[in-house]
């Protein structure tokens, strides 16, 4: 007898970063709709489509305890999300080019790393939601872990080279990572 293939969920345009809420809900970012999914695991059906409250989601953190979603978008923007209803609670800024977001529940941050060298971090405990931090980090270093365990916020980067000019096969081509340049940046408090 021949195994079921598993059955999947087709998303209406292009995803991003997915978070669970340990709850049976997946959502994700549909980074070129600006709009957040819920999608219930059990069934795999998009329950919910929001907006997203600002352009080009990429990262997404969760907050599962306080059901709140934290998307890192273009636009020096990160959205704070009722994940029950989709109601915006705010945006505070970040920095620009954001790849990855994170959430830490044991100090009520959400924080996201951005290609222009910054961890920007979010006092997710403050109604206002602000910016409390903007660390340096290095350009590029915008894809990120963080690790609650041990409380450490891990972002990887390289020196790169000029761009090349754009071509029709290639319109917005990214510059060459020099060799032996690339670093992993760790982050702690």
């Amino acid at each position: 007898m021949a195994a079921a293939s598993p059955s999947s969920t087709r998303l209406p345009a292009k995803p991003e970063a997915p978070a669970a809420d340990g709850q049976g809900n997946v959502y994700d970012n549909l980074e070129d709709k600006s709009e957040v999914l819920r999608i219930d695991a059990r069934t795999k059906t998009i329950t919910a489509t929001w907006p997203a409250g600002c352009d080009s989601p990429s990262g997404l953190a969760m907050d599962a305890s306080g059901h709140r979603l934290f998307p890192a978008c273009d636009g020096n923007k990160m959205s704070v999300i009722d994940a029950n209803t989709g109601k915006l609670l705010a945006s505070p800024s970040i920095g620009d080019g954001p790849d990855a977001a994170g959430f830490s529940a044991a100090h009520d941050l959400a924080f996201t790393t951005t290609s222009d060298g910054f961890l920007s971090v979010i006092d997710a405990s403050a109604p206002n939601y602000p910016t409390i931090e903007s660390l340096p980090t290095q350009r590029g270093a915008r894809t990120m872990a963080y690790d609650p365990t041990t409380d450490r916020i891990y972002t990887v980067t390289a020196e790169f080279g000029p761009r090349p000019a754009p071509t029709a096969d290639n319109p917005r081509p990214h510059p060459p990572v020099l060799p032996g340049t690339f670093r992993v940046i760790v982050i702690g408090r």
